[in-house]
């Protein structure tokens, strides 16, 4: 079990739920002992408005699933109620400037004692295309901003730089810096991107089981990643691991199969429940999507029509939509959880989408499994 385990749960950044709501959240998460209030930088949500419906989800007379907030507004808002708060958000290199992230971060890191962090990835074609960025920029845009947050962090002199994308002449943010340093991950897989991460990364996440199946494949990576990063003269053990479990969480099996059968858990499967569509194959499935699919390139949320969408849905049956998660109960989950920090995992989020079915009502009751979940598996890395 790999000791110093962080935790992270996010809180739900749709515009409709109010912010106020966010000081009763951190303080949930406190006494829970997690570490980490989670915010993801979304332009668009993970689900049509075609599916958005009363029919499937009591969310849908509540809140648009495309209408987001700005996670470092929140981040901001959150320390302002909480100052002992852990921040963890989440951007891509396509719409980040360096600079501009870089100072936000700073800013989160003078505003809270807890720690900050954010998990960078190349892109998604659905916040890149609509508005006017290029998703295909992605990883060299990554090799760029990782490279300038050490520059323009580290050194008390101007920086000049000349990158992929990015050029500075005489660049500096100043020599004031937080008391702790934000720490920049990136986020994804990929030989390029890890070679990046390896290079220039405090560490590495990726999802499960979406991305990584198995904690033997995610060993496999935690063992690859520590050559790189000691090919290139760092210390691996200074870099970090971590997963995002996404799961649904419950103790009744019926209830689990009752959700993965919505629609839009269907529809989740389909797009998203391996993010490379071609491993279904070695689970005995059949990729409703076309070969070589891969949701971060391919998929354009508003471009489907209402015949597709149905089709999609239509096309996902039960076996396939239950591998797209990680279900159970909070002790099944906990000991899944717990193979995969034995295989290095230092850093875990839950995000658990049974409230996204069930409703808002559920809310406290996924918040308190997750909880439990994670508490249960800092005790065992506690432990001597």
């Amino acid at each position: 079990m790999v000791r110093n385990l962080e935790t992270a749960i996010p809180f739900d950044h749709h515009r409709s739920t109010p912010l106020a709501g966010i000081k009763p959240f951190v303080r949930g998460l406190q006494a829970a002992d997690v570490d980490y209030l989670w915010l993801f930088d979304e332009f668009s949500g993970w689900f049509p408005a075609e599916l958005w419906t009363a029919a499937n989800t009591p969310a849908a007379a509540l809140m648009d699933p495309n209408s987001t907030y700005d996670p470092f507004v929140v981040g901001g808002y959150a320390a302002a109620h909480a100052p002992t708060v852990g921040l963890r958000l989440t951007t891509d290199a396509v719409r980040a400037a360096p600079a501009e992230l870089l100072r936000k971060m700073m800013s989160l890191a003078n505003a809270t004692s807890g720690k900050t962090a954010i998990a960078i990835g190349a892109g998604e074609l659905r916040q890149a295309k609509p508005f006017g960025h290029k998703r295909s920029e992605g990883l060299a845009r990554m090799e760029d901003l990782f490279q300038l947050m050490h520059l323009l962090y580290e050194r008390d002199e101007p920086v000049s730089f000349e990158g992929n994308h990015w050029t500075f002449k005489n660049a500096s943010l100043g020599t004031s810096r937080p008391q702790t340093r934000p720490q920049f991950w990136a986020l994804g897989g990929g030989p390029r991107l890890l070679d990046i991460a390896a290079r220039y990364a405090d560490g590495l996440e990726a999802a499960v089981p979406q991305a990584i199946m198995t904690p033997e494949r995610y060993a496999d990576t935690v063992k690859l990643m520590r050559q790189k990063v000691e090919h290139v003269g760092r210390d691996p053990e200074t870099f970090g691991f971590g997963i995002w479990l996404i799961c649904i969480i419950h103790e009744d099996d019926a209830v689990i199969d009752r959700i993965v059968d919505n629609p839009l858990m269907k529809y989740f499967a389909a797009q998203f429940g391996r993010f490379n569509t071609d491993d279904w194959t070695a689970e005995g499935e059949q990729s409703v999507m076309p070969p070589d699919y891969h949701y971060a390139l391919h998929w354009e949320p508003f471009g489907q029509s209402r015949e597709e969408i149905h089709r999609i849905t239509a096309s996902v049956p039960h076996s396939m939509a239950r591998k797209a998660f990680a279900t159970g109960g909070p002790a099944e989950i906990s000991s899944m959880l717990g193979a995969y920090c034995d295989a290095g995992a230092n850093f875990v989020g839950i995000i658990d989408l049974a409230p996204l079915v069930e409703g808002p009502v559920t809310a406290q009751d996924s918040f308190q499994r997750a909880a439990d979940v994670l508490r249960s598996l800092k005790s065992v890395a506690a432990l001597p």
